[in-house]
């Protein structure tokens, strides 16, 4: 019996959809994944980008996230503006774009850029300087509001043998301080097991303060020498000193870095708001 033999290339094809169902939802343990809530894979917002602009064009995601679009643009070769009202949201975009496109040059607004500022922030929105000021040393912070136990965020580190280990962040944007404060935190530590502790102020720290943290011992490590705990000043997040720790690990997991990065693609730069 005659039968009738078609190839692909003669095939009329599947007019485009709106539906993409080739793209693997964001699970628990997907390699991109950063732990924010909300973020979506990748792969998604790099083809809604190639599909609805061109090189050069500017993206702009009004609410940014954990800036996957941001990501996908820049690797797109897109300019960007991305927009977040969080601190944990423009940290976290920060650091993942440091991370994944070493030199990226962009711009931050609507942070704390000296001392006044930091301190206009910490008077007006106590949560969102903890979580800027958690940043600021390297760590994470807490994502809800209400009773934190003594913890307001905490940074990873190397330790012996290639392990990590968790250290804790108690933030005060308060003007009073005192040593019960630093007790407290001592307790903390000591309850959780931490080896290391940041004591992050708005204030200036009292001499009965200072007293209280230089009290706690030095810990010996395979990298040196470090305080258990440590005071850390408006004016040294600003311009340092950073605080004297072992290795620190990133707070943002690192994205699946298999294709090839594009940061040094002409017109490809951005702002963060």
């Amino acid at each position: 019996m005659p039968r009738l033999k078609q190839y692909p290339e003669d095939l009329p094809g599947v007019p485009l959809q709106d539906i993409i169902g080739d793209i693997k939802p964001m699970h628990n343990l997907a390699q991109e994944r950063l732990g924010y809530p909300t973020q979506k894979p990748r792969a998604l917002l790099e083809r809604i980008i190639a599909a609805s602009s061109n090189p050069g064009d500017v993206v702009l995601d009004p609410f940014c996230g954990c800036g996957t679009a941001v990501d996908a643009a820049h690797k797109l070769g897109r300019q960007w503006i991305g927009i977040d009202v969080t601190h944990i949201a423009i940290g976290m975009i920060e650091t993942r774009m440091r991370e994944g496109y070493p030199g990226i040059e962009f711009e931050t607004h609507g942070v704390p850029k000296d001392i006044d500022s930091a301190l206009r922030l910490a008077t007006d929105d106590k949560h969102q300087f903890q979580q800027w000021a958690c940043w600021q040393v390297g760590g994470y912070p807490r994502e809800k509001k209400g009773g934190d136990k003594g913890v307001d965020g905490w940074f990873n580190y190397l330790v012996e043998g290639g392990k990590i280990e968790t250290g804790v962040i108690s933030v005060k944007g308060g003007e009073n301080l005192n040593p019960g404060m630093v007790r407290d935190l001592g307790r903390v530590m000591e309850r959780d097991r931490h080896r290391f502790g940041l004591f992050i102020t708005a204030a200036m720290p009292t001499k009965g303060v200072r007293d209280e943290i230089a009290s706690h011992p030095l810990i010996e490590t395979e990298f040196g020498r470090f305080p258990a705990m440590q005071v850390v000043t408006i004016a040294e997040l600003i311009h340092g000193p950073k605080p004297k720790l072992p290795p620190l690990i990133s707070p943002v997991k690192k994205a699946s870095r298999v294709e090839t990065r594009v940061s040094h693609q002409k017109g490809s730069q951005g702002e963060l708001l």
